[in-house]
């Protein structure tokens, strides 16, 4: 089980009563939501402990600390009462924050300020989902301005920052203007067209809905819902990401699970889902493997939904579940009437074998989005393994998705990432290095699969040997097709 990190953040008011909150612009090169705008805030430091006190929460005091690295507004007041304006002490204080010089109590009490919980308002926590390796208790607080002073972004982590209402940031983010993350996706959506000051009432019944085991609303695009659910798959993945997407028509993409309790979790979204008047029209398939399948018949007949697949999903599945309709390579899929408020998008589907004989990708262009199945997962490696899985077309179809200008990839496993070229490049200089591994265990003399993958997997569980030796075996079908290497006995040796 991933461990929980605390956190805080602040949705910072322009003034008191204003509908306009800083939004940072995170660096695109950060491994966590690099690209993505949030709002300002971050994990819980070790010295924040040593603040919480006089009724301030440690998540309060990081709030604070946070807000003042990365924008230089500091929620913090003089003896009598008031807000230090801007200075080039602050400015020396913020330096020697940001670079571990001082510590921020000490700092605070040498400049004879102090924290008071009344500065921020609480709204709510959210607890990241379990399907991500990296999970934040995040608290939300809601905090304004001081009087004379300002915001300022200096390069490094941020690369800029705005001041948006609601309604603008969620403007922006239709119209493909920026990446928001999922929770500020949702914070905004529970404020828009109000003052910041009343998230705290505006996001309870969120926060209760939630508290009844729902699954949260991730929105990493518009009209593009991600549902990750509980599937039983191979370590270290623990979930497949179900994706609801489009206008009308709109399609529920690999629905997972077997659990008739994950797939009521499913059911109770997909319910909320048309009980707003969205449209659901089908079910599409990236492939056949179970953990992409487990919930697609009883969902078909749940919501007399088609089901769509490629020819060669559609017989590996004959028996298990019924295809309705064959999706072909360069097939486009109607999503209706685009989020940006004209002219229609769709989603076009590229064939992808390797990891599977029938497995798609779809492309959406409008917002450059990559829905990548099982070709790459940001969790591990993804397994290749014979006789379905064949390394040399896994490769060349990750070369094919390389000519796509994506600016999301969002997996089947693991979380979305904004650097779609980086993860395919990455997946790709993984399997080089593997073939370098091969073929100098070889140079010696002949080897088995085993021993081979003992010693390139060694340490791995012993329940998950056969998958490395599956893996291993795709290396040398690949070489050997190549003509570098060759089956000798029950060994295999370079030719």
């Amino acid at each position: 089980m991933s461990v929980i990190t605390e956190a805080a953040s602040v949705l910072l008011a322009r003034a008191p009563g204003s509908a306009e909150a800083f939004l940072i612009a995170r660096a695109p090169n950060l491994r966590f939501m690099g690209g993505f705008h949030a709002f300002p805030g971050g994990k819980v430091h070790g010295g924040d402990r040593d603040l919480a006190r006089d009724g301030l929460s440690v998540q309060q005091v990081s709030a604070v600390r946070e807000l003042f690295e990365e924008t230089g507004a500091l929620l913090a007041r003089r003896a009598d009462g008031s807000f230090p304006p801007a200075s080039p002490e602050l400015v020396a204080f913020r330096r020697g924050l940001l670079a571990d010089e001082v510590a921020f109590g000490a700092a605070l009490a040498d400049l004879g300020l102090r924290l008071r919980p009344d500065d921020l308002a609480f709204a709510g926590s959210l607890v990241t989902p379990s399907f991500a390796p990296v999970r934040f208790d995040t608290a939300f607080y809601v905090g304004t301005l001081p009087p004379g002073q300002d915001v300022e972004i200096w390069p490094g982590e941020l690369t800029s920052g705005a001041w948006l209402s609601a309604d603008e940031a969620l403007r922006l983010w239709e119209q493909g203007g920026h990446l928001l993350s999922p929770p500020t996706v949702a914070l905004l959506e529970a404020v828009r067209g109000r003052p910041l000051a009343d998230l705290p009432d505006r996001l309870r019944p969120l926060l209760a809905h939630l508290e009844t085991g729902a699954l949260h609303p991730i929105w990493f695009s518009p009209a593009v819902r991600m549902i990750p659910l509980d599937c039983e798959g191979l370590p270290p993945s623990t979930h497949t990401n179900a994706y609801l997407v489009g206008t009308g028509p709109a399609y529920l993409l690999d629905p997972g699970p077997d659990d008739p309790e994950e797939q009521r979790r499913l059911f109770d979204a997909l319910d909320a889902h048309l009980a707003d008047g969205k449209a659901l029209d089908a079910i599409l398939l990236t492939h056949h493997h179970p953990d992409h399948v487990g919930a697609v018949s009883v969902t078909a007949r749940r919501y007399r939904l088609p089901v769509l697949a490629h020819p060669r999903a559609a017989r590996d599945l004959a028996g298990k579940a019924q295809v309705d309709r064959e999706i072909h390579d360069g097939d486009h899929l109607d999503l209706g009437a685009s989020p940006r408020g004209h002219g229609r998008w769709h989603l076009e589907a590229i064939h992808t074998p390797g990891h599977a004989p029938g497995h798609l990708v779809f492309y959406e262009p409008s917002y450059q989005l990559l829905f990548a199945g099982d070709m790459v997962s940001t969790l591990s490696s993804v397994v290749i393994a014979p006789p379905e899985g064949d390394l040399i077309d896994y490769l060349a179809s990750l070369r094919r998705l390389q000519g796509y200008p994506a600016r999301l990839l969002l997996p089947a496993h693991g979380p979305v990432s904004a650097r779609p070229a980086f993860v395919l490049d990455q997946a790709l200089a993984h399997r080089a290095k593997r073939e370098e591994q091969l073929l100098e265990l070889l140079a010696p003399g002949p080897r088995t699969v085993s021993e081979i993958a003992l010693v390139i997997y060694r340490g791995l569980p012993a329940n998950l040997m056969p998958w490395a030796e599956l893996q291993v075996l795709a290396g040398l079908q690949k070489l050997q097709r190549e003509g570098r290497a060759a089956p000798a006995r029950e060994s295999w040796a370079m030719t």
